[in-house]
């Protein structure tokens, strides 16, 4: 690696993408082509990584420090892992095991999204007048909302009308980094299309001219604004520091879940900014409660509500009060019970034995006592389990004929040890059908005390646990892969777009209608939250007359048989592979953020 002919010193609390924005801005470069010649985008990528946000993998540092001359303590400032030590979703995206996964956490935001147009605008020397000022690293966590420099809250977007599409945003550190001639500080986002597949050009619209919000951050978010930074920067106890942002997180969640019952904990001055962002949310169907507020000035409310409810002596008496007027039955507790899950371990003592009462009153299955402790959480866990978890742990089990049934279980069981839920909770939680679980319970058990295999079931299920806790850090979240795909289908376009890659065999044609749509919907819902197929959506059938429908029905085992089975006639070879292609990339998306749309 040689190095640039020209580089740039790092502006103060400048991000990585900041960075890379000014210096290929200078040399005449898209993003996209400064990454690569830089080692950042791999021989087979074709973009920006967004998890370049958060450090640089493997040894990418050492070529960058000698493409721009930086020092490698210069090219870590760039990145949000200098804060890994304070702030736990960052130490998520960087689990200290090697060989795992990353888990991606919602508050370590994507995109240019947020900023403060005073501070693009930069300063009065000769560098800033010419590329503009930072885009600070700080913008891209959840728990920034305002500058305190300026005293205002963040931009959001562009006030030309810039957005992010539904089809490229978040796995990319840079907006549309194949864009050549745009200012540092110019939206990369497209005005809105009128066709959801119709690409644009960038906005271009200057952000660090964008007007400043009319409506002003008060004191006290300003002071909060302040603390927050101060922890998260702070070398001070980090585990002390590790506690309270665990613990407002999830009181955030609390917050969001319940409102608007939550009301009467925030500043009702700002409780309509509230008010669009739970309304957008359930537009959308996310109902993953635990991400903060797009939307600056909810988030800043929202976090100034979960923190105020920290400075309270008696956070029992204070949860006790959410649950009683919001969580009325067991199913709506079981929502924030696994967001508990999954700051338990991390939050402070006192917020944990406050909410362990709450959430800890589901009836055990008889039988079925945890072996341990988990370390893995209940959106850890596919309805179906992973083809190679089944693989390693149940595949010689000599039990029920149809190992469906096992594995409904086996998913429903490692719900119950994460969160303590029943039996219907916990199938319900994975999409499963009530009824069938509880056939399904029914049946092991029989199987169990009638059959010498007892001991071998438990102790695959206790070993498959045991690994998932191993290795926590890393495990995928179903369950956002389920809220995230419970309203989607393959809409017409891109279906036609993914059939028109088919080659048209010889002689009959095969069919290629929305009934094959459907079903090809379900292949992709499947391998992408490794569900059933039985329990997956099916919306575009359920748009069609009755008789269609019962018509589908009736086909639809024949379908699937055809795209799973070992040996597939050439049209289905062909489709599944473009099938699971596709699903690999939503699988992507997904995990980058992107909530997909449905789209007729």
């Amino acid at each position: 690696m040689h190095p640039l002919p020209r580089s740039l010193d790092p502006l103060p609390d400048e991000s990585l993408p900041g960075y890379l924005l000014r210096l290929s801005f200078r040399l005449g470069m898209t993003p996209g082509e400064l990454g690569r010649t830089i080692g950042l985008v791999s021989a087979s990528g074709t973009y920006l990584p967004r998890r370049l946000i958060v450090d640089f993998p493997g040894l990418s540092i050492n070529e960058f420090t000698r493409a721009t001359r930086l020092s490698r303590d210069e090219a870590r400032l760039l990145t949000l892992s200098t804060w890994r030590r304070n702030y736990p979703p960052i130490q998520r995206w960087l689990p200290p095991l090697h060989g795992h996964a990353p888990q991606i956490d919602k508050w370590i935001l994507g995109g240019l999204d947020r900023y403060c147009s005073q501070c693009l605008a930069g300063d009065e020397s000769p560098i800033q007048r010419e590329y503009g000022g930072p885009w600070k690293k700080e913008w891209n966590l959840g728990i920034v909302f305002a500058c305190p420099q300026h005293e205002c809250f963040l931009g959001l977007y562009c006030p030309q009308g810039g957005r992010p599409p539904d089809y490229d945003r978040a796995p990319r550190l840079i907006p549309f980094d194949g864009f050549r001639g745009l200012h540092p500080t110019a939206c990369r986002y497209p005005l809105p299309a009128t066709a959801r597949k119709l690409r644009r050009p960038p906005c271009g619209a200057q952000l660090d001219q964008a007007p400043v919000p009319v409506l002003r951050p008060p004191h006290r978010l300003l002071a909060l604004q302040q603390h927050l930074l101060s922890f998260l920067k702070t070398q001070d106890d980090a585990h002390e520091v590790r506690k309270y942002f665990s613990d407002l997180h999830l009181l955030a969640a609390l917050i969001t879940i319940s409102w608007p019952n939550s009301q009467r904990r925030v500043d009702l001055a700002f409780a309509s900014a509230i008010d669009i962002e739970v309304n957008a949310r359930k537009a959308l169907g996310v109902r993953a409660h635990d991400t903060p507020p797009v939307d600056p000035i909810a988030c800043g409310v929202i976090l100034d509500a979960a923190h105020s409810l920290l400075q309270i002596d008696s956070l029992d008496d204070v949860l006790a009060e959410f649950f009683d007027s919001t969580f009325t039955g067991t199913p709506a507790r079981a929502g924030w019970a696994q967001i508990f899950t999954k700051y338990e371990k991390s939050c402070s003592e006192r917020l944990r034995a406050a909410a362990a009462p709450l959430i800890r009153t589901y009836p055990p299955s008889p039988g079925w006592t945890a072996p341990h402790p988990t370390g893995y959480r209940a959106e850890n866990i596919p309805a179906h389990l992973e083809p190679d978890w089944y693989a390693r742990h149940f595949q010689k089990i000599d039990g029920p004929t149809d190992h469906k049934i096992l594995r409904r279980i086996a998913a429903i069981q490692l719900v119950q040890w994460a969160t303590q839920a029943s039996t219907s909770e916990a199938a319900r939680y994975l999409g499963i059908d009530a009824e069938k679980a509880l056939y399904a319970e029914d049946n092991i058990h029989i199987w169990l005390k009638s059959t010498r295999e007892v001991q071998d079931f438990k102790t695959a299920l206790n070993g498959l646990a045991a690994e998932l806790s191993s290795r926590a850090d890393g495990l995928i979240d179903y369950q956002y892969r389920r809220e995230a795909l419970r309203n989607w289908a393959l809409d017409l376009s891109t279906w036609q777009e993914l059939t028109s890659r088919l080659e048209s065999p010889q002689g009959k044609q095969p069919v290629i209608d929305d009934r094959k749509r459907q079903d090809a919907s379900v292949f992709i819902w499947v391998h992408v939250t490794r569900g059933e197929h039985l329990f997956a959506p099916r919306l575009i059938e359920v748009e069609q007359r009755v008789g269609i429908q019962q018509d589908w029905a009736r086909r639809r085992n024949t379908t699937w048989f055809q795209l799973t089975r070992p040996d597939p006639i050439r049209h289905y070879a062909d489709l599944r592979k473009i099938l699971s292609d596709y699903a690999r990339r939503l699988a992507a998306d997904i995990e980058a953020g992107t909530i997909p749309t449905r789209a007729n």
